[in-house]
């Protein structure tokens, strides 16, 4: 079975008031506009239609099984790509494409007497023609050998015979960056194409880009950027597809449209897609009827012979009956219900299309706000992409296309003297907007506002709104990550930048079918007076209260207005009087003094207090209003020593958190989401987030960041330059930068702006970044580049021995990026894939991140659990080991840091999608064990062993002055005796480490031994810690000879409004050490993780006759209407 995302309710039941599930994006009913699925068993219709389809094999990531119920019935043969070299052969499917997917950085290997790359542009209508070829590849020189070299490109129409098509010759020797461009003889329609390298002195090839031309216009051979309507597999033996049908359901027709078709098969039913029952074999009727009528949730194509040399293709299956779930639209924010159809099957024009009336019932119900893919896979179009491989079952160049939106809605009445406006808060990537029969505006970039005039458009009864969302034009060649390998980062998208760049695929995120392109932020309507108020800032000018505030007044009138700027932050009133001239602009800035100021505070360092401003502009009545939250305080920088450090309201800010690399895959995140993930930034006492290549646009995550006292590092829209080209349009760059900084400068969390990744942005970015920054956010600070110059970064990115963090990566800089695998709990495990392939690790593994090579490394953090801990027979064994890797490491990356305290940003904290790497809590919003290692290891202030040293620290990050305190250190053997002890008395200033403790180790220690550290001041405990520890460094295996221990557990359930807080007492009654203990927050009857959940802590060890109390915070609406409880398992405990 696969995973998919089905919601069926009767449209009769009330409201819902529990969040949707675990792992749903948007969980909050009231914040997601998905339709509903509901039963239809009365309409005899296509079944199959826009139901999700599974397939056992596709040639490659366009030609997918979702293509047999799109409801496009193709006859053209579509095209298809097979590349070779004279080195490896015929070239893997996640290989085929490196040589023409628009990113010179992935490259193909190519050597021999001659070296040569192979192209054969199968199917379609006709060849493709091209007169030009330049070629992009860089060599490895033998300068023993002589100059001179010969590049020749020849066409084929069989691959056998060939003709010389063009060359380009020289008698110098290759420059390592080898860029020859060759003109054909003459314009040719070759099927196959080969590049031909001849060098004495190369001994290697990197082919980065194989570019064709027609007339100057790239011929585009590869990608996304051909569509035909059909599945093809990737072999010519047995093979099959199949459809579920939402339910079983009753049919008695089944259509299939061939495109090549099978000459032996047949077609299967079953309910449970594993044992299938033969109906009929496949014969030359395509229009089968069925008497008497089938009854079954899936219908199975399957093939075992070809009748044609190109194997099977297949355009469509129609099932005819009834039952089955159908999309029931939910009332967008503008009243009506959206749309949404491929520009390829649409004929009328915008202004057709947005005049009341148009016929849309035939297009896809639509979510608003959601991307094109959220859309599909609300309406049951498409299985749920996260879940084992079905990414792979979803076409590509399907969604790479223009997509058009529509909608109808009803306006209220306007006034005399009003302003209506239609503001759209995001589209991606650029979009044409329609209203009532006319073009109204167009949007440019994935992170620029709309916003329009419809005052004189709208109509007093129904309008029309149609919006026609223009694809990415540089989208790129999808990804495949193996267990091997998770491939190249990045890639061709970077040229359209801003937009949603990653959706190209990462080492840590799949390639997102169609790159996120859609209407992903809010649509609305709002009323103004005849002057509205834009781009509101708040400068604090002094920490005893004085600020500036700022607003740009807009007069949309022909006609000078006066009137007065009003309103109040806080308790303390302000206003304005204002002049404006006719169809003008004008900043106005106010100095207020706000007595007794409460200062916003990083968490650790204070609360992050804000104020509820209001600003309004009247002219006896009001014109226009805005409501903002607003904090008191001041970032203040220094690069001294070329080191970058932040002081907040005059004390030393020490950065730790991590990166997001992306809020969620298919940009799902909505407030409730963006709160649970920055509050968990908060519960590990992070104080920083960096907003990778700001690929976080939501106002709701900077919302919450206001919130939970969490600083924002962000950065522009420029990837690392090997991960993608740069941008092609710098304007449009800067116009999305000045736009979004209007947006966000409101909030206090922003504390730095960066540049570029890894890099520094090209020259006219970086000059204009730098004068919009003067302009708009002068007292936030900028650096060019994440890993340079003032900052450090380039990792390391996998697990590392525990001494290494503290000898090799106790950065003199603030350091951007460190991170290692983080692996979920096998509770999570259940939700990424089927139970087939957990174990052994394999294929699935891969496509969700876990590679044993590239940066994260796979194989030496399972070397370390095979080492470390003697391995594991079942991922249930493996997972559970894996805690121990993830605790320890996590941990090691922050305590590291004591020594210099420059601040540490791990890569990652957050996950995009189900992953194995980069991450503290997991999709699901479950904490691993990584969460509380980075959490213990983060305390404002800390006491922790410090293996590099082998003593014992006491490190206050933001603690203040700290006297009068005791540390505390034993050992202990792995039975639970005490070996040796030590106490100290300490004083911890802020910013400052002490090591008031030598280790040392007495003889009989066993094997395997631990470390217990206590801070306290008098009876009251600060902090504390619990290592694991081995003789021989690394080798932990004497744990595994451990009993299984009972422990004794009491847990309290209170309710206390919306929330409820379990108090677990621990009691650890045996004579054995109990390690790793974890509580887990379930549902009293059906026993279900509830998740979120805030622990106090969790993975705890207890030595015999040790207590711990843990407390759980978690929300009524994640119940989903069940009393909680407390399910308790460990390492060695018995789980209860």
């Amino acid at each position: 079975m696969h995973r998919i995302l089905l919601l069926i309710v009767p449209l009769t039941l009330p409201a819902q008031t529990y969040t949707r599930g675990i792992g749903v994006y948007p969980g909050d009913p009231t914040q997601s506009f998905a339709p509903s699925m509901t039963a239809d068993t009365t309409t005899y219709r296509n079944l199959a239609l826009h139901r999700p389809a599974w397939h056992s094999s596709a040639y490659d990531y366009n030609l997918t099984a979702q293509l047999v119920t799109d409801g496009i019935k193709d006859t053209m043969l579509p095209r298809w790509l097979a590349t070779s070299t004279s080195n490896g052969g015929v070239l893997k499917r996640n290989e085929r494409e490196l040589a023409l997917d628009h990113n010179v950085v992935s490259t193909v290997n190519v050597s021999g007497s001659p070296a040569w790359i192979q192209f054969e542009f199968a199917g379609g209508d006709g060849p493709l023609e091209a007169d030009r070829v330049d070629i992009l590849a860089s060599i490895r020189p033998n300068t023993q050998q002589a100059a001179g070299w010969t590049c020749i490109v020849s066409g084929s129409d069989d691959g056998r015979a060939w003709k010389e098509l063009g060359r380009a010759a020289g008698d110098d020797r290759p420059a390592r960056e080898f860029k020859p461009s060759i003109a054909l003889a003459a314009p040719s329609r070759s099927r196959f194409y080969r590049i031909e390298f001849q060098a004495p002195s190369v001994s290697l090839w990197r082919v980065g880009e194989v570019m064709f031309f027609d007339q100057n216009a790239r011929v585009e051979p590869a990608g996304p950027h051909h569509f035909t309507s059909a599945w093809k597999p990737a072999g010519t033996g047995e093979e099959w597809v199949y459809v579920d049908l939402g339910a079983p359901c009753s049919f008695d027709r089944i259509a299939l449209s061939w495109i090549r078709r099978a000459a032996e098969g047949a077609i299967q039913v079953s309910d449970d897609a594993a044992t299938w029952k033969t109906l009929r074999p496949l014969t030359a009727t395509d229009d089968i009827k069925l008497a008497p009528p089938a009854k079954a949730r899936y219908v199975r194509v399957l093939m075992t012979k070809p009748a044609s040399p190109e194997g099977y293709v297949l355009s469509e299956l129609e099932v005819y009956g009834r039952g089955g779930p159908v999309p029931r639209a939910k009332p967008a924010a503008l009243g009506g219900s959206w749309r949404l159809e491929r520009d390829s099957l649409v004929t009328a024009d915008g202004a057709a299309l947005a005049k009341p009336g148009f016929l849309d019932s035939d297009w896809l119900v639509a979510t608003v706000p959601a991307t094109v893919l959220s859309s599909y896979l609300n309406a049951g179009a498409i299985p749920d992409p996260d879940f084992g491989d079905n990414q792979r079952m979803i076409s590509d160049s399907f969604f790479c296309a223009d997509f058009w939106y529509r909608t109808e809605f009803t306006a209220p009445p306007t006034a005399q003297g009003k302003h209506v406006w239609l503001s759209f808060d995001g589209i991606n990537w650029k979009a044409d907007v329609f209203l009532n029969g006319e073009k109204i505006g167009r949007i440019e970039g994935g992170f620029m506002r709309g916003k329009f005039d419809v005052t004189a458009k709208l109509h007093a009864g129904a309008n029309a709104l149609a919006v026609r969302v223009e694809k990415n034009a540089t989208p790129g060649s999808a990804k495949e990550k193996t267990f091997d390998s998770p491939g190249l980062n990045g890639g061709a998208p970077g040229a359209d930048n801003p937009t949603y760049h990653a959706a190209i695929g990462w080492d840590w995120i799949p390639t997102i079918r169609g790159r996120d392109t859609g209407i992903w932020a809010d649509v609305r309507l709002t009323t103004t007076g005849p002057v509205t108020i834009e781009s509101p800032a708040v400068t604090t000018t002094s920490l005893q209260g004085d600020v500036t505030l700022e607003a740009t007044l807009h007069n949309q009138e022909a006609a000078p207005i006066s009137g007065t700027l009003r309103g109040t932050f806080g308790s303390v009133p302000f206003q304005v009087p204002v002049q404006l001239d006719a169809s003008s602009s004008k900043i106005v800035k106010e100095e207020l003094h706000i007595p007794n100021p409460r200062l916003w505070w990083p968490a650790g360092y204070g609360d992050p207090n804000l104020y509820k401003v209001t600003v309004e502009f009247a002219e006896g009545t009001i014109s226009d209003s805005t409501t903002f939250q607003a904090g008191i305080r001041q970032f203040t920088y220094s690069e001294d020593g070329g080191a970058l450090k932040m002081w907040i309201n005059g004390r030393r800010f020490i950065p730790r958190g991590g990166n997001w690399g992306f809020p969620e895959s298919m940009l799902r995140y909505r407030a409730r989401e963006y709160d649970i993930a920055v509050r968990y930034h908060k519960e590990m006492n992070f104080t920083m987030i960096r907003n990778w290549v700001g690929q976080t646009g939501d106002d709701a995550f900077f919302e919450a960041c206001d919130r939970w006292g969490i600083v924002v590092w962000q950065d522009f829209w420029l990837a690392n330059p090997v991960d993608g080209p740069d941008p092609d349009d710098n304007d449009l760059f800067l116009r999305n930068a000045r736009d979004f900084m209007l947006r966000i400068r409101t909030h206090p969390s922003l504390g730095l702006y960066c540049g570029r990744n890894e890099g520094y942005p090209p020259q006219p970015i970086e000059e204009g970044l730098r004068k919009l920054l003067a302009e708009l956010h002068p007292d936030l600070h900028y650096i060019s580049s994440s890993a340079d110059d003032v900052v450090s970064g380039h990792g390391p990115y996998r697990a590392q021995p525990l001494k290494a963090y503290f000898t090799q990566r106790a950065t003199p800089k603030f350091h951007s990026e460190m991170g290692m695998p983080n692996i979920v709990t096998f509770d999570s495990l259940k939700l990424m894939m089927p139970e087939s392939a957990m174990w052994p690790q394999g294929a699935m593994w891969g496509l969700h991140d876990f590679s044993l090579n590239g940066a994260q490394g796979g194989a030496s953090f399972r070397d370390m659990i095979d080492k470390g801990y003697g391995g594991a027979s079942t991922a249930a064994e493996w997972t559970t080991l894996a805690q121990f890797i993830n605790y320890d490491g996590y941990r090691a990356m922050f305590e590291a840091q004591s020594k210099n305290r420059m601040g540490l940003l791990i890569w990652m904290s957050h996950p995009a999608w189900p992953s194995f790497v980069w991450q503290t809590y997991d999709y699901y919003f479950e904490p691993t064990a990584a969460y509380f290692g980075a959490k213990k290891a983060s305390e404002p202030l800390h006491i922790q062993w410090n293996p590099a040293t082998d003593s014992v620290e006491v490190v206050n990050y933001s603690a203040r002055d700290a006297r009068g305190l005791t540390a505390h250190v034993e050992i202990l053997n792995l039975d639970g005796t005490l070996k040796w002890e030590q106490t100290a008395s300490v004083d911890s200033p802020e910013d400052s480490d002490v090591s008031p403790i030598k280790m040392e180790y007495p003889s009989g220690l066993s094997a395997v031994h631990f470390i217990r550290l206590k801070l306290t001041r008098g009876a009251d405990p600060i902090s504390e810690n619990f290592y694991w520890r081995g003789i021989e460094e690394g080798n932990l295996r004497a744990i595994r000879d451990l009993p299984k221990v009972t422990l004794e557990a009491k847990t309290s359930v209170e309710r206390r409004g919306d929330r409820w807080v379990l108090t677990t007492d621990l009691h650890n009654a045996s004579r054995q050490p109990a390690l790793m203990v974890r509580l887990k927050a379930v549902r009293e009857k059906t026993g279900d993780r509830i998740l979120p959940a805030i622990y106090s802590d969790n993975y705890v060890s207890l030595m015999p006759g040790e207590r711990r109390t843990i407390r759980t915070d978690l929300t009524d609406a994640d119940t989903r209407g069940e009393r909680p409880r407390m399910a308790i398992d460990g390492f060695n405990v018995k789980a209860e």
